[in-house]
């Protein structure tokens, strides 16, 4: 069954897929959509695209079970299902007073920009006091700007709105104050092991979480057998993303010496964001 699985995956053109996809747009289920996108291209990814795609496919079936038993479940993990088929109530998070709403100073650690039919913009945000991670996700069409007024780097004080989740992380702004403030150094995990443990809890409260904020401080990156790695000071090693590109750029910022690190962990690799180095942040 598996094998014969493996197989249609394979088999089928990205036309198909695309096609399928398009049929779950339609079906007002655009995170479906993406998810079936995501998963045409794997069998061209490389070694161990196998393994990769049954981890698409459980976490898809997981989906349209939980969707199957919706009212039988929390109400947070209700609201991941949702959103993740592509519901989300933005005007209704804002309105009167929301449930999980925290006024703070935001370091703004990372930025990633993706372009397909629609750009998504995810901001990585990290509480000063708090130490709790925040996502901001903005869209625009591809002849549009993006949002522009948090800068990574930067400090603001800001109210944001977190959607209900088992695990809350994305957010949305509802008041900027006036004023930002330069990062003077990243916060963060000082062991990987450490990192590791903060993302299987993250993981048990949400099994769909895709990308988890990852700052480490004193890591040293490492360059073995064509790949690259960051390893921190008890010997534990990263894998960063085989598409990284900024790897000798990284070990020339770094000296051969520790230096903290802000980047998206997505189970199998690290994408490296921003580093800081001597005081200095710096957007990869």
């Amino acid at each position: 069954m598996v094998r014969q699985g493996l197989a249609a995956v394979q088999g089928k053109p990205y036309s198909f897929w695309d096609g399928v996809a398009a049929r779950m747009v339609d079906a007002q289920a655009p995170g479906v959509a993406r998810q079936l996108r995501e998963m045409a291209s794997i069998p061209h990814s490389g070694a161990g695209w196998q393994e990769r795609v049954l981890e698409k496919l459980g976490r898809l079936y997981l989906l349209l079970e939980g969707f199957k038993r919706l009212d039988t479940l929390p109400s947070a993990t209700q609201a991941d299902i949702r959103t993740l088929i592509g519901w989300t109530h933005q005007d209704k998070l804002l309105a009167s007073d929301p449930a999980d709403l925290v006024n703070a100073h935001w370091l703004i650690l990372g930025q990633r920009v993706e372009e397909d039919n629609l750009r998504v913009q995810r901001l990585w945000l990290w509480g000063q006091e708090s130490n709790r991670a925040a996502l901001i996700l903005n869209f625009a069409h591809v002849s549009q700007p993006l949002e522009t007024s948090f800068l990574p780097g930067t400090i603001a004080e800001a109210e944001l709105v977190f959607f209900e989740s088992a695990y809350p992380l994305r957010a949305i702004l509802k008041t900027r104050h006036s004023g930002s403030f330069q990062i003077e150094g990243i916060p963060g995990y000082s062991a990987i092991a450490d990192m590791i443990k903060a993302y299987a809890q993250a993981l048990s409260c949400n099994p769909w979480l895709e990308q988890f904020p990852v700052p480490l401080v004193a890591v040293i990156p490492i360059h073995h057998n064509e790949l690259w790695f960051v390893r921190d000071l008890a010997g534990h090693h990263l894998p960063l993303m085989p598409r990284f590109e900024r790897g000798w750029q990284l070990l020339a910022l770094s000296g051969g010496h520790p230096l903290s690190l802000f980047g998206e962990w997505n189970g199998d690799y690290l994408l490296p964001l921003s580093v800081e180095v001597s005081g200095q942040f710096i957007v990869l």
